[in-house]
């Protein structure tokens, strides 16, 4: 995966400089919890692929493997009620098949839930931090509708990794079924890449409108500045 490469090359580089050692670390958590690990990979086309631009902003709070079944059911939800939701079947890849959890005992395991990430965006309309916060992590709509979604991996979509990391999700109820599909997460800057807008939209909603405004001001003046320093720290600040 892109993510990958980069960040072991990145390991590469910084044992080069004599400021990182080789640890195994990306061979265990890479080739033995995420999949297999293809050291050769982090140099295949050198100086022609550039993997920095194929990095993810996350849009909710929660794991990212939950996203692409999120946006759909997003952009679903103002053609569905939520009292006429019969099942969510949703089918992904096999890195996110086993995020089936329709019940969940803490913010973390309900954050790496799929059911409860559908559920929730259905509920709520957007996964911010609040949606698994407080007494909303109990909410008993987003639990009964979490017990209604089904998730099961999709060869076809398993088949388009790692470039693509999509879902497709099938909503059913009384009056018929709905389909949609999605081959990545919005955010994926290769792909559905959130323009500064979006961003900014999603940075006032987290933080508030002053605080992303300032945010937008210290970005912008990084690229001209003299010290990067200087708005490194304010923004470090803030």
């Amino acid at each position: 995966m892109a993510a990958s490469n980069l960040s072991g090359l990145a390991a590469a580089r910084m044992a080069q400089a004599g400021v990182a050692r080789n640890t195994g670390t990306a061979a265990i958590a890479l080739g033995e919890l995420l999949g297999g690990f293809d050291p050769d990979a982090i140099t295949e086309a050198l100086g022609e692929r550039w993997d920095v631009e194929l990095g993810y902003f996350k849009r909710h709070a929660a794991c990212s493997f939950t996203h692409p079944a999120a946006d759909v059911v997003l952009a679903l939800r103002p053609e569905i009620p939520l009292d006429g939701i019969d099942e969510v079947v949703v089918e992904t890849h096999a890195l996110a098949a086993g995020l089936t959890r329709t019940t969940w005992d803490s913010r973390l395991g309900a954050l790496f839930s799929t059911p409860f990430v559908v559920a929730a965006a259905l509920v709520h309309g957007h996964l911010r931090p609040a949606v698994s916060s407080g007494e909303a992590l109990r909410d008993p709509r987003v639990e009964a509708l979490a017990a209604r979604v089904v998730v099961r991996e999709a060869a076809d979509l398993t088949a388009r990794l790692p470039d693509e990391r999509a879902a497709r999700v099938t909503v059913r109820g009384p009056s018929g079924e709905v389909t949609r599909e999605v081959p990545n997460p919005v955010g994926d800057s290769a792909h559905h890449p959130m323009d500064v807008a979006a961003l900014q939209d999603l940075l006032a909603a987290l933080l508030g409108p002053d605080t992303a405004a300032e945010i937008a001001r210290l970005s912008a003046a990084i690229p001209a500045a003299h010290d990067v320093s200087v708005p490194l720290g304010r923004l470090a600040d803030l």
